[in-house]
């Protein structure tokens, strides 16, 4: 039976409200969530170069794959039950709208269970394979003891996030990370500075946060805020369902879980120059700052996947192509602003994570060379989720491993051959340029087909293959 109107109308208002204000209202929440969350990856980085040393720093970033993995394992379900939430809130059925909690829990049961099995009894090797030296190897094992086991938390925060975004309802989802973010600073400076916990105080910061992120999800869920319906037929895992979310999640799992085959394949490649675990340190630190740098785009794929999924469902194709367009124009401006405010204090950012010659001397120019193409990366994250909201799940699979593995493994391997260190630096800004262009031709695609493909959805899904329903 439809749940009542004042249960679906803030979703309705993705069909109706004007565009860019969705765009905005969805987009910031998120947007600045990512900011703080990286903010507390800078200032835990920060206290670990600082407090500890270079070498604990080193051994962060080799396990840094490891946090991009929980991050990835809670997107499949996430992303691919926002896709499927939005669709289903846009047809007006909550019921099946609710069903992707229990269908996503089950999915991520058993792969949490089967990483951090397989991560804890091989951990000599997992610190070797990312790359960690044999000065750096104790710090990374002593961060992964911890991270593993309690990446649960992180799984759990990142899926229930994106399907507060599905209802439209970017303020929970800014609490969720946000809130967990603060909470991990707070207990960072108390662990790391106060107890003297060193990196073990690090990993428990970051587990006791996402722990508390949970919380709020639960208490949300189960006194009745959310427009989806927590009852025994919505836990229920259904098969055909889970294979959705996973084919539509499969994505984004790709996009997180390339990242950190890169991070690892990169962290081996700066390990075999003289001063490795200085240049990994500073990788470590790159990344902290390209996830601050990322914050906007990020913010505004979250915003239109939701927003061109819903009105896809709700057949409005015109709002799909006012989606493309404005989200790509935001993106851009929010770029070329980001790296006006970054390129000049990139000296100034450098030094806050270790001493001034810990790092290598050129590592604020890798820092600007590193960032010098945000302005055009909006349209890679744009064109990485454009498919995806349409339901359309291999074409943004074989999209996403282009344009995040192929292109930036083939710069890396090409240019560090040609340049030596240089050219890993360089490699993140040829491989943006590369996969822009690539993300063009994606979005006039979807602009100029997504009428057809949703209109051969809709007949097959309510079996109205006369033709005759009329479109909004």
């Amino acid at each position: 039976m439809p749940e009542p109107r004042p249960r679906t109308l803030r979703a309705e208002t993705m069909g109706t409200a004007p565009m860019w204000f969705l765009l905005l209202q969805m987009s910031f929440p998120p947007m600045l969530a990512i900011i703080v969350m990286a903010l507390y990856s800078i200032v835990d980085r920060a206290f670990v170069g600082n407090v500890i040393g270079v070498d604990a720093l080193s051994g962060l970033s080799a396990a840094f794959p490891a946090q991009i993995a929980a991050v990835a394992i809670g997107l499949l379900p996430g992303l691919g039950g926002m896709s499927v939430a939005s669709r289903a809130l846009g047809a007006r059925d909550t019921r099946q709208a609710s069903r992707v909690i229990g269908s996503s829990l089950a999915i991520l049961a058993p792969v949490y269970l089967a990483v951090t099995v397989a991560g804890v009894l091989r951990l000599d090797d997992l610190t070797a394979l990312m790359g960690a030296s044999s000065d750096t190897a104790p710090y990374a094992r002593e961060y992964l003891v911890i991270i593993l086991p309690g990446g649960i938390f992180t799984m759990l925060a990142v899926a229930a996030n994106n399907l507060f975004m599905a209802e439209g309802r970017p303020g929970s989802a800014t609490v969720v990370l946000a809130g967990g973010a603060v909470a991990n600073v707070i207990l960072d400076a108390l662990f790391i500075l106060v107890f003297g916990w060193g990196i073990t105080g690090a990993a428990a910061a970051t587990v006791l946060a996402q722990g508390l992120a949970v919380t709020y999800v639960a208490w949300f869920y189960l006194t009745g805020r959310s427009a989806l319906n927590i009852t025994l037929d919505a836990l229920r895992p259904r098969f055909r369902l889970i294979q959705e979310i996973i084919a539509l999640g499969l994505p984004i799992f790709i996009i997180e879980a390339a990242r950190s085959i890169v991070v690892v394949v990169i962290n081996n490649i700066l390990a075999q120059y003289q001063g490795g675990d200085a240049y990994i340190a500073l990788f470590g630190v790159i990344n902290a700052v390209l996830e601050f740098a990322l914050a906007p785009f990020i913010g505004v794929a979250l915003a239109y996947l939701p927003l061109a999924a819903y009105n896809y469902g709700a057949r409005n194709y015109r709002r799909i192509r006012e989606a493309i367009w404005q989200s790509c124009l935001g993106a851009t401006i929010c770029g070329a602003l980001m790296i006006a405010v970054l390129l000049p204090l990139s000296g100034h950012i450098i030094r806050l994570f270790a001493e001034t010659n810990a790092l290598p001397p050129e590592a604020a120019n890798a820092l600007r060379v590193a960032l010098i193409a945000l302005p055009i990366v909006g349209i890679e994250f744009v064109s990485s989720v454009a498919f995806q909201a349409l339901g359309k799940a291999w074409p943004s699979v074989v999209l996403t491993v282009v344009q995040r593995v192929v292109f930036l493994l083939i710069w890396v391997f090409t240019l560090s051959g040609m340049l030596g260190v240089w050219g890993v630096w360089w490699s993140f800004p040829v491989t943006d340029i590369s996969a822009m262009f690539l993300g063009f031709v994606a979005l006039a695609l979807v602009w100029r087909r997504a009428e057809k493909w949703g209109e051969a959805d809709y007949h097959r899904r309510v079996g109205d293959f006369d033709g005759t329903a009329v479109r909004q």
